[in-house]
């Protein structure tokens, strides 16, 4: 198959989505399919990167850089350098994995081309963290709007598809048309971890006792403030714990003079931002012993998945998608939303109960096999071939 892949989100931009469509695009390509990926023309300081055969790579041309994120562009819709491409490669079917100024580049082309079209719905930017990390208020109405933008887009494309069924259900809630199907992201099989190489990191980081692991964008939506003052509550009884930030983002400021002003400056370690291949490669999120997160709007994180696959068991907030991949006292600990108290004490759990915790991360690891490549890659050419013969069929009636 020829697939063309359109994104928003994709490298040098570093994201859960960015990761998603690699991962997909690799595994695909692999297989021997021809991949094209579209994405927003990065500016001129853009650092090479390697993709492998197969996979070509094409910037559609006037893109701006989005204010509070860097390295992340919109596209300025033109229509026409993606319409002579497409028309070009002549593909069988095109994926659409944003909603913005390149994924309507795509919807545009594929349409004109009479060529089908999948979208996936990754991203809830409705909720009203990710308003505010873009710098919008969070009115209710300025929510429903956004709702029903998606919904229009998605209404567009012959088959929608969203890694979890809290995507869904909210999709047909705001009145998507066709029922989404569900396909999880993916994620490669994890490398054997040598230990030794993960002891000597921590030594050198000095973490001897418990400690737990962020890893992800730093920006209001991800409710990292809340992480950190529940850290601090646990840390009075646990001293010696550690807390690791990797990442990079619009709030990173704002919360080192939170952990200075709570006297944590010794117990809270900002990596910032790490290279995705480092990050896998060195198995860094195993910094921690316990992956936690805040956030109230994920869908189905990379970062969480990958963690999980590493033998972390992880601590997040009981909504959208994470209580789909958080079993509680099983592979993880679930906490009420902005509950700092139950945070604290979810943590401070994890780091007194030492087998329990051992226990739920070897759960948490055979829980992300649910989430190998294969699999996922599997569906997804099921739900190509089957969109490509139903539009053959539309388009020959």
């Amino acid at each position: 198959m020829r697939v063309s892949i359109f994104s928003d989100s994709f490298l040098p931009f570093t994201s859960g989505v960015t990761y998603s469509v690699l991962n997909q695009a690799v595994e695909l390509a692999k297989r021997g399919h021809e991949i094209s990926i579209f994405r927003p023309k990065p500016s001129r300081r853009t650092q090479h990167f390697e993709l492998p055969d197969r996979v070509q790579l094409f910037d559609v041309p006037f893109a701006i850089p989005v204010p509070r994120v860097p390295q992340l562009r919109i596209t300025l819709p033109s229509f026409i350098s993606s319409i002579r491409r497409l028309k070009k490669i002549n593909p069988d079917i095109v994926h659409l994995n944003t909603e913005w100024g390149c994924g309507w580049e795509g919807l545009v082309a594929s349409r004109m081309l009479r060529k089908p079209t999948i979208g996936t719905f990754h991203t809830f930017f409705a909720d009203p963290g990710y308003l505010k990390s873009f710098g919008l208020p969070s009115f209710s109405m300025l929510q429903t709007v956004m709702w029903g933008y998606s919904v229009f887009f998605f209404n567009a494309c012959r088959a929608v598809t969203s890694p979890s069924n809290a995507v869904k259900q909210s999709l047909m809630e705001h009145g998507i048309r066709r029922e989404p199907i569900i396909i999880p992201n993916g994620i490669p099989i994890p490398e054997p971890i040598d230990w030794k190489a993960v002891k000597r990191d921590r030594t050198r980081m000095q973490i001897h006792g418990p400690s737990f692991v962020y890893v992800g964008r730093l920006s209001p939506e991800k409710s990292i403030d809340v992480v950190i003052n529940a850290f601090a509550i646990m840390q009075r009884r646990r001293r010696r714990s550690k807390l690791v930030i990797i990442g990079d983002g619009p709030s990173r400021a704002a919360l080192e003079n939170q952990v200075e002003t709570l006297g944590l400056r010794s117990s809270v370690e900002f990596l910032g931002h790490v290279d995705h291949d480092r990050l896998v490669a060195e198995k860094l999120p195993l910094l921690g012993d316990t992956f936690v997160t805040a956030s109230k709007s994920e869908n189905q994180p990379m970062s969480i998945l990958e963690a999980m696959s590493m033998g972390l068991p992880v601590i997040g907030a009981a909504a959208k998608g994470l209580p789909e991949l958080i079993a509680d006292y099983h592979n993880g600990m679930l906490f009420e939303p902005d509950n700092i108290n139950e945070l604290a004490r979810c943590m401070f759990r994890m780091a007194a109960q030492t087998k329990r915790r051992r226990r739920m991360g070897r759960h948490a690891m055979v829980a992300s096999a649910n989430f190998n490549m294969t699999s996922v890659i599997d569906q997804l050419e099921n739900l190509y071939e089957r969109t490509i013969a139903l539009n053959l069929a539309k388009n020959r009636g």
